[in-house]
């Protein structure tokens, strides 16, 4: 899973006298508390460690909670409530909401965003969220998600705000040809890297399509 806690297992963290990354490893909060009960041995946290589940598929992955009703998504500089299609690109969808299934259940969410090479650092289907293991770095802090492709470079940072909002709070990414780059404040976007059009603080209601490069 994407949300993760610290555990000591060599020592147990009531033994321990230093944080020595040998003797630790991440766990879902659900195992970092079987562990906190004594249902889960540290052999068999040890064990996993060697061979972590993420690394075998290939992803971490954790779920939006949102609900029935339109979710607020703030983009970098823009803003959008009530949006079928967020941003779309040569007619791709970058980030786009489906109808809940049933009655009371939860808008959906889907997309897929990309550093600035193209390459995927965040896949969205249907609120399921996946980052994948070729990332530099994907660091979980509270509520809020960083992407890193390397050190110091960041590729997306988002806040998660459960269950009416989401804010992209940083983006550096490229695709199906267009740059875009964005802070709280302001989108930036460019077709070569070199010359852009920006969008700041604005905002998108009711749109089937709130912007759409082509």
């Amino acid at each position: 899973m994407a949300y993760y806690d610290y555990e000591h297992f060599d020592p147990d963290f009531k033994d321990a006298r230093e944080h020595n990354p040998k003797g630790m490893t991440l766990l879902c909060m659900q195992c970092n508390q079987k562990r906190a009960r004594g249902t889960l041995s540290a052999a068999t946290v040890a064990r996993a460690n060697k061979n972590p589940k993420c690394k075998q598929q290939g992803f971490a992955s954790e779920l939006f909670d949102f609900g029935p009703d339109p979710i607020d998504v703030k983009f970098a500089g823009v803003s959008f409530f009530n949006c079928g299609v967020l941003i779309q690109i040569h007619g791709v969808d970058v980030l786009s909401f489906s109808p809940p299934v049933e009655e009371g259940g939860p808008v959906l969410l889907s997309g897929l965003l990309s550093d600035v090479t193209g390459a995927t650092t965040l896949k969205i289907v249907d609120n399921v969220w996946y980052a994948g293991d070729e990332n530099w770095d994907v660091e979980v802090e509270g509520a809020r998600v960083t992407i890193r492709r390397g050190l110091g470079d960041i590729a997306l940072q988002l806040k998660v705000c459960p269950p009416h909002a989401l804010v992209i709070e940083r983006v550096d990414m490229q695709f199906e040809g267009y740059f875009l780059k964005g802070n709280e404040d302001t989108l930036s976007v460019s077709t070569d890297g070199s010359n852009w059009s920006e969008f700041t603080l604005c905002s998108l209601h009711n749109c089937g399509v709130g912007i759409s490069l082509n």
